[in-house]
């Protein structure tokens, strides 16, 4: 890499589904659009009049596009029942005992849209296609638990949801598979419907089982929750029609820095992380929280590093989409510049490390193995696309791993 030279070149200029290799690229762009000390905030407010404990007038939610916020993932970050609690005390210390109107929520900060508009029907119900929201809560996701049935075809039950959440309709036709079988039921349902279908098997021979769907409005879930925790914390609430007056802010969370939000990102291939850090780039930069603002931000960010774009269509930060595409070469062309970026250390860090030698980003989905990343001062990308063998594919990155570990130890 200091020398430039070219080790291997395999059809490095044709267009590939990078897959979650596309957090390198919202990352890189992260960096330097936002900084990695950079935070967002959620901020709770109240309008009308507090009189004798009783606020006759709402209280707000207003989203910042923190995608931290109701979880533990980041130490940082408050738990979704520890957060709601907190808000809930900081009603209280108001001397609020009763409230003459509504609890809101307020995502007008980014776009309606929530996840992208070409991601899969397979992948939007489910936890790993939660979209991106200004006001996004509990990583916008919840967990179902089933119990197996009598026997393997026999119908499974809905056993609970965590957190509880009362608005969704789940409808069941999930079936008992055979014993260790794993997961194989999928969560089909659009953003904003509450109605959900749930479809495909959980393994018998366990008491029970759970998946993870995706909020299909995590504004409405909020709500729901913080009014549970308001009642549980002896503050009762009216739900009077009131009209919106001068809102007065009396809390704000931090989210964490977006260096933990990028590290955490990258090991974890979190994509509403992804998803949100693209969001706000494209609010910071051109005022819009959007995903089509998103994908500006980033093309200005490339265009500016001197990373030539063309043949690279993006569609979303995470890689979730399919209409995703770019080069092996373009990939290494941005690592390179990351390497002699002021930001390279962390960027370095929030890579993971596969074995000895290796530090990059895996990016895996159907017919599609993909690795980028560094071995000492060597930048590579491996894209591997359409290949119905995965089992093949990873074989055959590993077996570059050793050689790209082997040239750097004696070539360099």
């Amino acid at each position: 890499m200091p020398s430039g030279k070219v080790i291997i070149d395999e059809n490095a200029s044709k267009s590939m589904i990078p897959s979650s290799c596309m957090k390198l690229v919202t990352a890189a762009a992260a960096f330097h659009v936002l900084g990695p000390q950079a935070r967002f905030s959620t901020q709770i407010a109240y309008d009308g009049k507090i009189e004798k404990g009783i606020l006759q007038g709402n209280i707000y939610i207003i989203g910042g596009g923190d995608p931290c916020l109701g979880s533990d993932r980041i130490a940082s970050s408050l738990a979704w029942d520890k957060q709601l609690d907190a808000w809930s005390s900081a009603v209280c210390n108001l001397g609020i005992r009763h409230i003459q109107g509504k609890i809101l929520s307020d995502a007008s900060l980014w776009e309606n849209a929530l996840a992208v508009p070409d991601w899969s029907w397979e992948d939007i119900g489910n936890y790993y296609g939660a979209g991106a929201s200004a006001l996004s809560f509990h990583e916008n996701a919840y967990e179902l638990f089933f119990a197996p049935g009598a026997g393997v075809g026999t119908q499974a039950s809905i056993v609970k949801t965590v957190p509880q959440l009362s608005h969704l309709k789940l409808q069941n036709e999930v079936k008992t598979g055979t014993v260790g079988s794993g997961d194989q039921a999928c969560i089909y349902g659009s953003e904003g419907s509450f109605v959900q279908k749930v479809r495909g098997t959980i393994p018998a021979g366990v008491s029970e089982f759970s998946i993870r769907g995706a909020l299909p409005d995590p504004g409405f879930a909020c709500v729901e929750l913080f009014k549970r925790s308001l009642i549980a914390n002896g503050v009762s609430v009216e739900e009077q029609e009131m009209a919106e007056q001068s809102r007065q802010v009396f809390y704000c969370v931090k989210s964490p820095t977006v260096f933990e939000i990028v590290q955490e990102m990258q090991k974890t291939s979190l994509n509403l992380y992804a998803e949100h850090l693209f969001k706000k780039m494209g609010e910071q930069d051109l005022g819009d929280g959007s995903t089509v603002s998103g994908v500006a931000s980033v093309k200005k960010f490339l265009e500016k590093q001197g990373i030539d774009i063309a043949g690279w269509r993006i569609a979303d930060g995470s890689g979730l989409s399919r209409k995703n595409v770019l080069t092996a070469e373009q990939l290494v062309k941005l690592l390179i510049t990351m390497k002699n970026s002021e930001f390279f250390p962390l960027f370095f860090e929030s890579l993971s490390s596969p074995r000895e030698g290796i530090r990059g980003k895996s990016g895996r989905m159907t017919l599609v193995s993909n690795y980028a990343g560094y071995s000492k001062d060597i930048a590579f990308a491996i894209l591997i696309n359409q290949c119905t063998d995965s089992q093949r594919a990873r074989e055959r990155i590993e077996e570059f791993f050793t050689f790209i570990v082997n040239y750097s130890l004696t070539s360099l």
